[in-house]
């Protein structure tokens, strides 16, 4: 993962923005009392843990790549570690809790990641940010760009799996929240423009989405090329437009909530 962001990292923070939905339902299933200790893992650029020190959570942020934690922004309540979720440098029981914001699929060991995890937060809860890999794959930017379904499911993990070990291994609880993608999301990962196809077309917004580096360039200039061409012919409009008549569209991403049994 630190190779991967110290090189897609680079201007990460003029597209990713802390989405307040997302920093709304992070709070609500931590459900912990201000002051509280927070383990912001693979905290990227730091936009989430931002929010939760601002909400009056005491953020430790722990983040391996410098490219990303060169892009964050200081606050009294937020700190910052150079480290990996499958070695945490903490002991036993240190936080009350934990968050995970669209990083479990980059974890070189996710079953090492949260058994840490499970390790710092001690009976604390662990809320994780994340999609569903299994979740139909009719995403219309999958029309243009097929490889992402490959792409997908060689780097991310089921809920069936992550469920099935947080369970009978560790074990925890494990609860599943479904979140909606609103049409004016701010954190613009790989589906934040499902009713806003234009975004796709610019390379600002590319480079901030970790599936879209790992395209060849054929099939990336090819992708653009046909969405730019259906953009322009109305095409695109006839055949997905619809969406637009939503304020929010399923589209497999959800809030993981975990707390250990012990």
């Amino acid at each position: 993962m630190v190779a991967t962001y110290d090189e897609i990292g680079k201007t990460h923070t003029a597209t990713r923005a802390a989405d307040p939905g997302i920093s709304n339902r992070l709070i609500e299933l931590l459900n912990l009392p201000k002051g509280s200790s927070v383990a912001d893992i693979g905290a990227g650029s730091g936009n989430y843990g931002l929010k939760l020190a601002e909400g009056g959570f005491d953020i430790t942020a722990i983040e391996p790549s410098q490219t990303m934690r060169n892009q964050s922004k200081s606050h009294p309540g937020l700190s910052w570690h150079d480290g990996i979720a499958e070695n945490l440098p903490f002991p036993d029981n240190y936080f009350d809790g934990v968050t995970m914001v669209l990083c479990l699929h980059h974890f070189n060991n996710w079953r090492k990641g949260l058994a840490e995890a499970v390790r710092v937060a001690g009976n604390g809860p662990i809320v994780i940010f994340g999609f569903d890999v299994d979740y139909k794959a009719d995403f219309w930017l999958f029309h243009y760009f097929p490889e992402f379904v490959q792409i997908d499911e060689d780097y991310s993990v089921s809920m069936p799996r992550i469920k099935d070990y947080v369970e009978n291994t560790l074990p925890a609880s494990f609860e599943l929240f479904s979140f909606p993608l609103p049409k004016d999301l701010t954190d613009h990962f790989l589906a934040a423009g499902w009713a806003r196809p234009e975004i796709y077309l610019e390379e600002k917004f590319r480079n901030g989405i970790s599936s879209f580096p790992r395209l060849n360039r054929a099939a990336l200039k090819r992708g653009v090329n046909m969405l730019r061409e259906d953009l322009k012919s109305n095409a695109w409009h006839k055949k997905y437009g619809h969406l637009l008549n939503h304020e929010k569209h399923d589209r497999g991403y959800l809030s993981i909530k975990i707390q250990s049994n012990c």
